[in-house]
């Protein structure tokens, strides 16, 4: 764990080394933006006291054992697991909400664990602390505990990680590479990322872990990321045919124009990536069932107007080798 201290989260990184159960608080939350290590604090938890009882698990995983117990009528069983255990780990707490069921569950669960002597940390993805989607009574008893926030890390902070972390791995690799990678990362995650995928990257062409092998890399890396089939790309692709800047198609404005373009882009996302009504209303921060509308709109134009058909094919074209992949 000592790789990992730094400014940005020197207050958890301390409680959890010197975390035991029977000392501490009932509740301790730890939030904070993606990649910042907040799994990995769990996860040296529950190597420490696993054989004690521990359990570690996320939000989606506990709800769907809870509906399948529910369906199957285990939640006997399901109780005895949790309900029971000295001290309950659970990461992505975010991933609850809008689950009414499962929050009461969880609830229950909390209430069993404490009135055992028990103990509960659990980890949540958010920039600022706001847990109203876990309902007034849950959410008080968690914030009666402790509350500690990850902030994102410093460039330094993600060169110094990476340095840390490749001694670890044994690398040797030219002493500008941390600092390369960093001001191209934003968190540990990614960081590490990059780093395996720049030693697969060197490993497959026979070459150091050198300057020049990670600028060629690097360039690789930013093609592959622009002809990738992604939402963002869709957005980008379909700016581009329509003369538009994203901006425009995310904004608020319903002029004709812009109009056409974000039902275009709607439907291809949801044709080419495959992803939900719902995940769809994120991007452009509207109600799924809006965007249902406009695919269904767009399907309409699209098998009436050739020329928009040929728009929209010319951007499918665009990601088609991703599409093979």
């Amino acid at each position: 764990m000592d790789w990992f201290l730094s400014d940005f989260n020197i207050k958890a990184w301390r409680l959890v080394k010197s975390y035991r159960p029977e000392k501490a608080s009932n509740m301790v939350l730890i939030y904070g933006p993606f990649g910042v290590g907040k799994t990995t604090l769990l996860n040296y938890l529950e190597r420490q006291w696993f054989k004690e009882g521990g359990i570690l698990t996320n939000a989606a995983a506990f709800s769907r054992q809870y509906a399948y117990a529910s369906q199957e009528g285990k939640l006997s069983q399901f109780r005895q697991r949790y309900r029971t255990t000295p001290l309950l780990l659970m990461d992505d707490l975010q991933g609850l909400a809008g689950k009414k069921q499962t929050l009461e569950e969880l609830h229950y669960t909390y209430e069993y664990i404490l009135h055992n002597g028990g103990k509960m940390v659990a980890t949540l993805e958010a920039e600022s602390l706001n847990l109203d989607f876990l309902g007034e009574r849950l959410m008080s008893r968690f914030l009666s505990g402790i509350v500690l926030p990850l902030s994102q890390p410093q460039n330094h902070e993600i060169a110094g990680f990476v340095a840390e972390y490749s001694r670890g791995l044994k690398l040797f690799m030219d002493n500008l590479l941390p600092e390369l990678i960093a001001q191209r990362t934003e968190n540990l995650t990614d960081a590490k990322k990059v780093l395996h995928q720049f030693i697969e990257f060197a490993e497959s062409r026979n070459d150091e872990l050198s300057l020049q092998c990670f600028l060629a890399y690097w360039q690789e890396n930013v093609r592959t990321q622009r002809e990738a089939l992604t939402p963002l790309n869709i957005l980008q692709a379909t700016a581009q045919a329509a003369h538009l800047s994203v901006e425009e198609l995310l904004g608020p404005t319903q002029k004709m124009i812009v109009n056409e373009a974000r039902q275009l882009a709607i439907y291809a996302m949801r044709t080419l990536c495959k992803i939900s009504y719902p995940a769809i209303a994120a991007y452009f921060n509207r109600r799924h069932s809006s965007i249902i509308t406009a695919y269904k709109k767009m399907q309409e134009k699209l098998s009436q107007d050739q020329e928009l058909k040929q728009r929209y094919q010319e951007i499918a074209n665009q990601f088609k080798d991703s599409e093979k992949e």
